[in-house]
């Protein structure tokens, strides 16, 4: 299991009515396993939504695709906190 959040811009997040093109089932079967995405914010928070998500590296990795993640430092340090939880997982089975 993995964690990583994503900040989203909000002005995209707001126009798409946080809808992604998945549905909970979807989700799941991807190995989403829990999204916390604050329903309230203002501009404290600035310019971009926190999207917590909890999951498999695969499902992590096909939330990032819903979501149109392009930034690349966000992307790099998916990559290096999946590939932690990952070598962690490979550790505790051995």
């Amino acid at each position: 299991m993995a964690e990583f959040t994503f900040f989203v811009d909000a002005d995209l997040y707001m126009m798409n009515g946080g809808e992604l093109a998945a549905t909970e089932e979807d989700l799941h079967e991807m190995g989403v396993w829990g999204v916390d995405i604050p329903k309230e914010y203002g501009m404290d928070l600035g310019d971009r939504v926190p999207v917590h998500v909890n999951g498999s590296s695969a499902g992590i990795r096909f939330y990032s695709k819903l979501l149109g993640m392009k930034d690349p430092l966000q992307l790099e340090e998916m990559d290096r906190v999946l590939a932690a939880a990952e070598a962690k997982e490979a550790s505790s089975e051995e």
